[in-house]
């Protein structure tokens, strides 16, 4: 670890896709001194995965409603908790980040309290933000993920809404509407422009890539 920069970290969260291995090796050129650590879980197969790794026991199935909410909650804590970094980027296992300097845009953007995220998938309703990619401290990020209770599947929820509503409402304690609070809690920067995400699943569902693109958070919105 001696030649580590321990100031920045990127956590990938999730199962181990076909991608994973070429993520990591892409992480690795554009951020040589990076801690990467990889939070998967023991049913995946890590024989080539060249990063540092940490497997978890699944969560189990909810019912009647199945979401991902338990697995991001449970990877992402136990992540966090491994990781040896003082700003981390908590990122997907099938997308990569392609822009080198994106941990300068957080550090020039945000302030230590706040989460650096993407514009897609966020909107100023429902007190959804985008889980694309969360970049902040390693402090700020661990006191979202900890303000989250396990889902019960009980109710139909979107994850990016029961993630940040409990943190805006668990964690913070703030009541007002959220179109006038978000720019307190995060920070919002295009997907393509300023990440330069490439996402699996986009390439799999063109109609899934439009659909999030239409409804995308623009900073017009608040106008």
């Amino acid at each position: 670890m001696s030649n580590v920069d321990l100031k920045r970290g990127i956590l990938l969260q999730g199962g181990v896709s076909d991608w994973t291995v070429d993520i990591i090796r892409e992480y690795k050129k554009m951020f040589p001194f990076t801690h990467i650590l990889l939070s998967t879980w023991t049913t995946e197969n890590i024989d080539e995965i060249s990063c540092e790794i940490i497997q978890s026991e699944p969560p189990k199935p909810t019912f009647p409603h199945t979401s991902n909410i338990n697995h991001q909650i449970i990877g992402t804590l136990n992540g966090l908790h491994s990781i040896n970094a003082d700003i981390v980027m908590k990122c997907k296992t099938d997308e990569i980040i392609h822009n080198k300097r994106i941990f300068d845009i957080y550090e020039n953007l945000c302030t230590p309290d706040k989460i650096l995220i993407t514009n897609l998938n966020t909107y100023l309703t429902d007190y959804r933000a985008s889980d694309f990619c969360q970049i902040g401290t390693r402090e700020t990020l661990l006191q979202f993920w900890n303000s989250i209770p396990l889902y019960d599947g009980s109710f139909p929820i979107a994850p990016e809404t029961y993630l940040t509503k409990n943190y805006i409402i668990n964690a913070k304690n703030d009541h007002r509407p959220w179109r006038n609070i978000i720019n307190e809690y995060f920070c919002i920067k295009d997907f393509h422009l300023d990440f330069k995400i490439e996402f699996k699943k986009f390439q799999i569902d063109e109609k899934k890539q439009k659909w999030f693109e239409k409804n995308r958070f623009s900073k017009y919105d608040l106008n």
